[in-house]
């Protein structure tokens, strides 16, 4: 019983953290040497990995909920592309985002929400749209010619955006997983790792790009929501969780510096998922 407890627990680890991070190591590598502006793919392919793993029945055509993350990331690779590569102005850029953004929480959260309406639909959709626009243009308002920072630092700042988000969901995941979802706090950890091997790589390779960090808030803004909506997580707890993810450009905005930011990211995650565990802790044991 024990030796089948182990093999389950290492299975767990090899797809929630191990296998996203190696996809996306290897896939950042070759995309970020194929054309360098695209190197975010490998944070997508390597969560497409573990979606893939973690949710064995993954399809396309999507039939589930959980399916529509395929969807989600294609939508955030043009999301991506509205944003970087458009030359149309900035509110047509960030208009085309808004809808873009909404399609994508509209799949997601639909299928759990069409008994009650198309109207709680779209009003998911609409406030989770705006909260995750928010974050986008807030995220990317620092102006980099401002940093002040030994060169041993200063190439972290272009990334403090996805080091964020990759604390965010590496410390959700165990409040999402024990308190409502075991599959989407998997979910949550498999971009965490996908995340951390992107980093990696764009950090060796010195790789910048603006709003590399567009498709990631889509894709972590969507398991937040699904936590509540499909796994019956508690609102407030989804709103705190939500909301750490502005710690970031925010700190980042006010300081100019990366050290402080992902400092300041890490220590509230801390205490806001500590708190969390603490508000969604079952009353039973959990064996």
């Amino acid at each position: 019983m024990y030796e089948e407890a182990s093999n389950s627990n290492l299975i767990m680890l090899l797809h929630t953290a191990i296998y996203p991070f190696i996809a996306a190591l290897i896939v950042s590598f070759i995309t970020g040497k194929l054309l360098r502006s695209s190197s975010f793919l490998g944070y997508l392919g390597g969560f497409i990995v573990g979606l893939s793993l973690i949710h064995s029945g993954l399809s396309f055509p999507p039939k589930q909920a959980m399916d529509y993350y395929s969807i989600s990331v294609i939508i955030g690779i043009l999301a991506f592309v509205s944003l970087y590569l458009s030359k149309s102005s900035t509110a047509l850029k960030y208009g085309i985002c808004a809808l873009l953004i909404g399609t994508s929480f509209y799949f997601l959260l639909n299928p759990v929400l069409q008994h009650s309406g198309i109207h709680m639909s779209i009003i998911w959709s609409v406030a989770c749209t705006i909260s995750t626009l928010a974050y986008i243009l807030l995220s990317h308002q620092t102006n980099n010619s401002n940093n002040t920072e030994s060169k041993g630092f200063e190439k972290l700042e272009p990334h403090t955006p996805m080091i964020g988000l990759m604390i965010v969901a590496g410390s959700a995941a165990p409040v999402i997983s024990i308190g409502g979802s075991l599959l989407i706090g998997q979910l949550l950890g498999a971009f965490a790792a996908a995340s951390a091997g992107y980093l990696l790589v764009s950090l060796i390779t010195s790789n910048r790009q603006a709003f590399s960090s567009a498709p990631a808030v889509i894709i972590l803004a969507g398991l937040i929501s699904q936590s509540h909506v499909l796994a019956d997580i508690p609102l407030h707890v989804m709103i705190l969780i939500a909301a750490s993810c502005f710690v970031t450009p925010i700190v980042r905005n006010l300081t100019q510096k990366a050290i402080p930011t992902i400092i300041s990211q890490a220590i509230l995650s801390i205490l806001i998922s500590g708190f969390c565990l603490w508000l969604v802790w079952p009353e039973s044991s959990l064996y």
